[in-house]
Protein backbone atom coordinates (compact mmCIF):
# COMPACT_ATOMS: atom_id res chain seq x y z
CA UNK A 1 0.00 0.00 0.00
CA UNK A 2 0.98 3.38 -0.96
CA UNK A 3 0.34 5.68 2.07
CA UNK A 4 1.78 9.96 2.09
CA UNK A 5 3.53 9.41 5.22
CA UNK A 6 2.28 13.32 6.07
CA UNK A 7 -1.20 12.71 5.44
CA UNK A 8 -1.91 9.32 5.93
CA UNK A 9 -4.71 9.22 3.72
CA UNK A 10 -4.35 6.21 1.03
CA UNK A 11 -3.19 6.58 -2.45
CA UNK A 12 -6.21 7.26 -5.06
CA UNK A 13 -5.96 3.43 -5.97
CA UNK A 14 -6.70 2.22 -2.27
CA UNK A 15 -8.86 4.98 -0.93
CA UNK A 16 -12.03 3.24 -2.75
CA UNK A 17 -11.34 -0.48 -0.81
CA UNK A 18 -11.23 1.79 2.85
CA UNK A 19 -14.00 3.71 1.97
CA UNK A 20 -16.05 0.29 1.29
CA UNK A 21 -14.26 -1.55 4.27
CA UNK A 22 -15.44 1.35 6.80
CA UNK A 23 -19.19 1.33 5.31
CA UNK A 24 -19.07 -2.53 6.03
CA UNK A 25 -17.68 -2.31 9.50
CA UNK A 26 -20.11 0.55 10.55
CA UNK A 27 -23.10 -2.00 9.25
CA UNK A 28 -21.79 -4.81 11.14
CA UNK A 29 -21.33 -2.23 14.19
CA UNK A 30 -24.98 -1.17 14.03
CA UNK A 31 -25.92 -4.43 13.77
CA UNK A 32 -24.58 -5.51 16.75
CA UNK A 33 -26.30 -2.82 18.72
CA UNK A 34 -22.60 -1.03 19.45
CA UNK A 35 -22.11 2.31 19.41
CA UNK A 36 -18.94 4.07 17.95
CA UNK A 37 -17.79 4.99 21.47
CA UNK A 38 -19.08 1.50 22.92
CA UNK A 39 -16.88 -0.42 20.28
CA UNK A 40 -13.66 2.16 20.19
CA UNK A 41 -13.35 1.62 23.61
CA UNK A 42 -13.70 -2.76 23.68
CA UNK A 43 -11.22 -2.07 21.07
CA UNK A 44 -8.34 0.71 22.66
CA UNK A 45 -9.22 3.23 19.61
CA UNK A 46 -10.87 6.98 20.16
CA UNK A 47 -14.15 7.61 19.13
CA UNK A 48 -13.02 9.63 16.33
CA UNK A 49 -10.64 7.32 14.93
CA UNK A 50 -13.31 5.08 14.23
CA UNK A 51 -15.58 7.43 13.33
CA UNK A 52 -13.07 8.48 10.37
CA UNK A 53 -12.64 4.95 9.26
CA UNK A 54 -16.46 4.64 9.42
CA UNK A 55 -17.11 7.28 7.25
CA UNK A 56 -18.16 7.33 4.16
CA UNK A 57 -16.33 10.66 2.23
CA UNK A 58 -13.33 9.85 4.04
CA UNK A 59 -10.62 7.38 3.42
CA UNK A 60 -9.31 6.78 6.69
CA UNK A 61 -6.12 4.05 6.34
CA UNK A 62 -5.93 1.78 9.23
CA UNK A 63 -3.53 -1.38 10.31
CA UNK A 64 -4.89 -4.77 10.22
CA UNK A 65 -4.53 -5.60 13.49
CA UNK A 66 -7.52 -2.86 14.13
CA UNK A 67 -9.48 -4.97 11.59
CA UNK A 68 -8.94 -7.91 13.06
CA UNK A 69 -9.92 -6.50 16.91
CA UNK A 70 -13.01 -5.05 14.96
CA UNK A 71 -13.76 -8.40 13.51
CA UNK A 72 -13.39 -10.50 17.08
CA UNK A 73 -15.49 -7.78 18.78
CA UNK A 74 -18.31 -7.92 16.26
CA UNK A 75 -17.93 -11.74 16.09
CA UNK A 76 -18.10 -11.37 11.92
CA UNK A 77 -15.47 -13.26 10.22
CA UNK A 78 -12.77 -11.24 8.26
CA UNK A 79 -14.51 -12.05 4.91
CA UNK A 80 -17.93 -10.69 5.43
CA UNK A 81 -15.73 -7.53 5.63
CA UNK A 82 -14.79 -7.70 1.98
CA UNK A 83 -18.72 -9.57 0.32
CA UNK A 84 -21.53 -7.59 -0.59
CA UNK A 85 -23.54 -6.74 2.41
CA UNK A 86 -25.83 -9.79 3.04
CA UNK A 87 -29.34 -9.02 2.44
CA UNK A 88 -31.74 -7.51 4.90
CA UNK A 89 -32.99 -10.00 7.82
CA UNK A 90 -30.34 -12.67 6.86
CA UNK A 91 -28.28 -14.05 9.80
CA UNK A 92 -24.56 -14.52 9.76
CA UNK A 93 -23.33 -17.89 10.21
CA UNK A 94 -19.87 -18.89 11.95
CA UNK A 95 -19.27 -22.28 11.27
CA UNK A 96 -17.01 -23.64 14.59
CA UNK A 97 -14.46 -25.74 13.42
CA UNK A 98 -14.55 -29.30 14.82
CA UNK A 99 -11.79 -31.37 15.47
CA UNK A 100 -11.58 -34.86 13.99
CA UNK A 101 -9.90 -37.50 16.41
CA UNK A 102 -7.60 -39.51 14.42
CA UNK A 103 -7.85 -43.11 14.79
Amino acid sequence: MNIDIDSQIPTFENRDLYVELGEHIAFYRKRANLTQKELSSRINISRAYLSRIETSNSSQSFSLEILFNISRELKVPLKYFFEPFPAPGKSISVKKSSKRKKK
